[in-house]
């Protein structure tokens, strides 16, 4: 038997299969797959890696399976940013498997999900935010929560408006995010505007409107672990209430 290891677990035996750590791997793609050349291009060695045989470039990640990257070429291709997943081949610009409508080149980080690429503003490298305001466009608390943003008419979340929030007098409670250790501290928030108050929470990708007598006193506080939003009658844990 003919074994070709290429590094990072992965071998090629003869010429007909390819396994990982002794594991068969990527049957689908053998009609595709050319084995004499295939070659990693580079890799994390468990669930990331670029491959390249004579005629395809390769990607498998943590964002999607296996996969021949669509027009790239071999030897026109090059990686940019090996952990957010970013490459270029000829003419065009890829974030992991799909490819991009403009140049990375051309995109400014505003921090959490969100870009500029010159008027435009985008969620997540492929999502439009479409009525955004560049100029006034910011992100919320971009390195805990990520996915709200705001400019002069809307608040955001990922790249949807929400619905009658205020964008003029929204605020994330500050307790959220001043450091405080909380259960889910990492995706679980409160907000206020000047109508009504709302429960964030980013895993879930999720913000829904609390309604409340006494705005007022609505407020956050962190008891045993535990994140509370509380009023004058209730408080909320996760966004249900219960009586005080």
């Amino acid at each position: 038997m003919g074994r070709k290891d290429i590094g990072n677990g992965f071998a090629v035996i003869d010429d007909k299969f390819i396994l990982h750590f002794d594991s068969e791997v990527y049957r689908k793609f053998y009609g595709i797959i050319e084995f004499a050349s295939f070659e990693i291009i580079q890799s994390n060695g468990s669930t990331f890696h670029y491959f390249r045989d004579r005629n395809h470039i390769y990607l498998e990640s943590y964002m999607n399976a296996f996969c021949v990257l669509t027009d790239a070429d071999v030897t026109n291709f090059h990686i940019i940013d090996f952990e957010n997943g970013m490459a270029s081949s000829l003419a065009m610009d890829y974030v992991f498997d799909k490819k991009l409508t403009y140049r990375l080149a051309d995109v400014k980080e505003l921090g959490g999900l969100y870009q500029q690429v010159g008027d435009a503003i985008y969620c997540a490298y492929f999502q439009q935010v479409e009525s955004a305001d560049a100029e006034t466009f910011e992100v919320l608390h971009g390195e805990r929560i990520g996915n709200l943003a705001k400019d002069k008419n809307h608040i955001y979340f990922r790249q949807e408006i929400v619905a009658d929030a205020d964008a003029a007098s929204f605020r994330i409670l500050e307790q959220c995010v001043s450091g405080n250790y909380y259960r889910e501290c990492d995706h679980t928030f409160y907000a206020l505007d000047k109508q009504r108050a709302f429960y964030i929470d980013t895993i879930a990708r999720s913000i829904k409107p609390i309604r409340t007598k006494s705005l007022e006193q609505f407020r956050f506080e962190v008891r045993d672990g535990l994140g509370y939003a509380l009023d004058a009658e209730y408080r909320y844990i996760h966004g249900k209430r219960s009586r005080l």
